[in-house]
């Protein structure tokens, strides 16, 4: 059952299952929200779980990196009455506006539940980034994946026997759970989707930034990104989880982090660097997707082949090879190709197009259709001389 009530600032606390990585920004749109609620009211009630509803240490589970939404004390205790499930960033505009009070409607809902509501509630208000998903899957994971001997040993030492409750016998089962209630579906494509997810989430937290949309970055991932040549106003990936793109960029960062010698090049800052350089302007997300299997399959080949303490040069090397190609792909034969509908990044495409810009340039010629022609002529004269017409 669902109340509906006018509850003091002071009283909410954001819900550490809510969905949304960085409630408050401060950037334009939100202060567009705080102009609206300022001038029209709050549209739109929070959603809100009592606080004794909450299972886990508030203080040390919170997902947002607002400093002012958790105020537990050293014990873990928290003054604070209701736990926000969808509406932090209107919860954090009624502040900004200096609204004591804002309305809300009150249930009743476990950890997995809250967290169900809260990712599908955001879901619908607009798109989540494909990192927000994840993060947000990998936190209903946590909670009804079955647990190691060591951690069940654990909880029942803390007196935690409330958390095994709900947690499945199998990752098959967990992950079938979350494929049908995400997906609406258990098939492989739906759980190959969510393990996607998952390994996205494991992902540094550097790399994940590549694909949360650019408001809800931090000023550290920003700059992170732009140390490494990647326009931090992008966004890779699609919150559906369709594009692969988080795949691949899974699959690198794995392979790097078995075959190099971290010492001398860590894992996470090896791949920024080759988003960096492999990405171009013009270059579709598919395209990207090819070019980070592709390099991922010859800088292993390169590393198997060399000692650990060559590794780094290896990369390097490698990764400038890969670089100068795609470069003259996308700066030199890209605007002047013929095969403008057809995948830049295919091998014949690659091919025909480099020999078709040679060759314009070999003949002196300004236009393809004059290349064309040329060619077109030639041949004709070949095949009548082979064949013997008149």
């Amino acid at each position: 059952m669902i109340q509906q009530a006018e509850v003091p600032v002071q009283d909410l606390i954001v819900d550490p299952f809510q969905s949304r990585d960085k409630a408050w920004t401060g950037d334009e749109l939100d202060r567009r929200l705080a102009d609206s609620i300022k001038d029209d009211g709050m549209m739109h009630d929070i959603l809100v779980r009592p606080i004794d509803d909450v299972d886990v240490d508030l203080g040390a589970t919170s997902t947002t990196e607002t400093s002012d939404t958790v105020d537990a004390d050293s014990d873990g205790n928290t003054d604070h009455k209701y736990a926000i499930i969808t509406g932090s960033r209107r919860y954090h505009a009624a502040i900004e506006v200096g609204q004591e009070t804002v309305s809300c409607k009150i249930l009743s809902a476990n950890d997995i539940e809250a967290a169900w509501r809260s990712l599908s509630e955001n879901t619908e208000r607009r798109d989540l980034s494909e990192q927000e998903i994840a993060s947000q899957l990998n936190l209903i994971y946590e909670l009804v994946r079955p647990l190691s001997d060591t951690e069940q040993q654990a909880d029942t030492e803390n007196g935690d026997l409330d958390l095994q409750q709900d947690r499945f016998d199998s990752e098959e089962e967990a992950l079938e759970y979350i494929a049908e209630r995400f997906y609406g579906r258990t098939d492989n494509n739906a759980i190959e989707l969510v393990q996607g997810h998952l390994r996205t989430a494991k992902l540094p937290p550097e790399i994940q930034a590549l694909f949360k949309d650019s408001d809800e970055r931090s000023f550290t991932e920003r700059d992170a990104l732009e140390n490494y040549g990647i326009d931090s106003r992008t966004t890779l990936g699609s919150g559906e989880g369709k594009s692969g793109t988080s795949r691949e960029v899974v699959a690198l960062h794995d392979t790097l982090e078995e075959q190099l010698d971290g010492d001398s090049l860590d894992a996470t800052d090896a791949v920024l660097d080759a988003v960096g350089s492999l990405r171009f302007d013009a270059m579709s997300e598919q395209e990207l997707r090819r070019s980070l299997r592709e390099f991922r399959q010859e800088v292993s080949t390169a590393l198997d082949s060399t000692s650990p303490e060559s590794g780094q040069q290896a990369f390097r090397e490698t990764l400038q090879e890969h670089t100068e190609t795609l470069r003259e792909l996308h700066e030199e034969v890209e605007p002047q190709r013929p095969f403008k509908k057809i995948d830049l990044l295919g091998p014949d495409t690659q091919r025909h197009s480099r020999w078709h810009v040679q060759a314009m340039r070999d003949r002196g010629v300004s236009s393809h259709s004059e290349l064309v022609r040329e060619l077109y002529m030639e041949r004709l004269e070949l095949l009548a001389d082979n064949r013997g017409w008149s």
